[in-house]
């Protein structure tokens, strides 16, 4: 019966993050172990995005193959990707688990600055639980993948969940990096990690948005950097 009420809970937590984080917050509270079914079920979705991608990347290289580039040449980096493959799909939980942490590690340093009254293993818990929303995101760009079929291209590798396709084609890579990032997505994440952080701590939410922005900032300036480099 214990156990059944504990699932419950850890499977409610992890619903209730995607429209009431405070409702999660309250779930979680004091739980030590309450990152573990995130971070497993984030994992797995990580493992199946790591296992599909380099696939879908070699077939859209046959069908659009690069300067320079033949069948042959293409045929010698199989068997590299293939072990590439393997390692990110074996270790995705591991990396998915580091880079909540790092975000956790980040907000906790801006919390100490801000002078704001967090434990932790709470914080961790909780960022765990928000990164699900990260977690749908790759799971919808996996089926995105496997819904084109051996018909991908380059271009459809990185699915559009944002602005990007309303800015103009003459439009800056500084401008395309920047609202790139912002997809529905992210927004939605940015919007749930305020909330949830603000019941977390009892601050407003206009210091938690302050305090959670070095987690999702970086993330912003690797996208602008990956575009304008393109």
């Amino acid at each position: 019966m214990v156990s059944s009420e504990v699932t419950v809970n850890a499977l409610l937590a992890i619903l209730n993050v995607f429209f009431n984080p405070a409702e999660t917050v309250r779930r979680i509270q004091g739980n030590k172990t309450a990152w573990f079914p995130p971070i497993l079920l984030g994992g797995l979705i990580m493992a199946a995005y790591n296992y599909t991608l380099p696939r879908a990347t070699m077939q859209a290289l046959r069908n659009e193959p690069p300067a320079g580039y033949d069948q042959a040449k293409l045929d010698s980096l199989v068997s590299a990707m293939e072990m590439m493959s393997r390692f990110s799909t074996i270790s995705a939980p591991m990396m998915f688990a580091l880079m909540i942490l790092v975000g956790a590690g980040l907000i906790f340093a801006m919390c100490i600055l801000l002078r704001l009254n967090v434990r932790f293993p709470d914080l961790y818990n909780f960022m765990a639980h928000v990164g699900m929303i990260n977690a749908v995101q790759t799971l919808t760009h996996v089926f995105v993948l496997r819904n084109i079929g051996a018909a991908i291209t380059v271009k459809q590798l990185t699915p559009n969940f944002g602005l990007a396709s309303f800015l103009p084609p003459d439009a800056s890579k500084l401008a395309l990096g920047f609202v790139g990032f912002f997809s529905v997505f992210s927004v939605w994440h940015i919007l749930m990690l305020v909330i949830g952080f603000a019941a977390l701590t009892g601050c407003t939410k206009r210091r938690a948005f302050v305090a959670t922005a070095p987690s999702w900032i970086i993330g912003m300036l690797y996208e602008i950097v990956v575009t304008m480099s393109r």
